[in-house]
């Protein structure tokens, strides 16, 4: 089942430039986020270019319209819009360019294309998304988040809208269940992406860790060191993770009755419900599950010893990141 989907956040000044460089590519390294293939960032495109920067931008809009503005003002809506993977599975570019285009519109209906500073279609990641950002400006001209998107609420009536005009186009499409029925939380992505990563590599570090362990071979235990390095910043986070992702699934366990409960308020929809949830909870227990096998491992370690690591490969690329310029995150 493939759902449509649109989220929005609020931004503040400081955040803007941050934000565009990622949108716009203008990093040379995304260490941050390993899903990013660089060879294929030249099929992204645009069906709004920034005239200028977001904060050239965001200011000339904020002149133009005469608003008023405070410090702690929310100046940008950073969006982004996609639907599930297997939506895009099978489509040309053209396909997925006239998704984007359908979704663009709803954006520049809602909000005003006069606002739109960006939008940007990302080919170069697993799932193709579009992030547009806007200037939360009213039609009397006041620089209002809270008038343009309504809180929570607003936000699932907004999502509401959305669907209904994607829909038009691409019926397979379902609407995702609102988080106020499913009381869910998103994990942060990085979790999900750090145990990946670390089972990609589970057997050598296994290896690695019971190389340490040897009475003799210097040589061997040098490298096992120097491979455990390699990831230590990551793998000494794990314990911290754990124990965070165990508190997630507990709190999911205290809410799952409410939330099959509460299903059929949703326009009778239970089953799509109960199917969001168990989609859900299969992807939890997945991580919870290597998260545990790799720190069971780690356990074997010499105590004190990966903490050292993790120290001394968080120095190394930090001054790799100085050497490059600063673009590495």
């Amino acid at each position: 089942m493939a759902y449509a989907i649109m989220r929005i956040n609020k931004c503040k000044m400081g955040a803007v430039t941050r934000l565009e460089k990622h949108h716009e590519r203008e990093k040379q390294v995304y260490k941050s986020n390993p899903d990013i293939d660089l060879t294929r960032t030249s099929y992204n495109f645009h069906l709004k270019d920034p005239p200028e920067t977001y904060k050239g931008f965001i200011q000339g809009r904020i002149q133009e319209a005469g608003c008023k503005v405070r410090k702690d003002s929310v100046v940008m809506q950073d969006s982004i819009c996609t639907a599930s993977p297997e939506f895009f599975q099978g489509k040309s570019i053209n396909g997925t360019a006239f998704f984007f285009r359908r979704a663009y519109e709803f954006y520049a209906k809602t909000f005003g294309e006069e606002n739109i500073i960006s939008a940007v279609v990302h080919m170069d990641e697993k799932t193709p998304h579009m992030h547009i950002c806007f200037v939360p400006i009213t039609k009397d001209g006041r620089l209002s988040s809270k008038a343009i998107i309504g809180g929570p609420q607003g936000l699932v009536k907004l999502q509401d809208m959305f669907y209904e005009h994607i829909s038009v186009f691409f019926p397979v499409l379902k609407r995702g269940i609102p988080k106020y029925l499913t009381h869910r939380k998103h994990l942060p992505v990085y979790l999900f992406k750090n145990a990946d990563m670390l089972m990609e590599h589970f057997d050598e570090i296994s290896q690695a860790i019971n190389d340490i362990g040897l009475v003799k071979g210097k040589e061997k235990k040098a490298h096992a060191i120097e491979l455990i390095s390699r990831y230590a910043p990551e793998m000494a986070k794990l314990k911290e993770q754990i124990k965070s992702v165990d508190s997630y699934v507990n709190t999911l366990k205290n809410k799952i009755n409410t939330e099959r409960d509460v299903g059929r308020f949703w326009k009778g929809k239970t089953e799509e419900l109960e199917e969001a949830v168990k989609e859900r909870d299969g992807r939890i227990d997945e991580l919870s599950a290597k998260q545990k096998q790799i720190q069971k491992k780690l356990d074997l370690l010499p105590p004190g010893l990966l903490e050292a690591l993790a120290a001394e490969e968080k120095e190394r690329r930090k001054q790799l990141n100085k050497n490059r310029g600063g673009f590495a995150r």
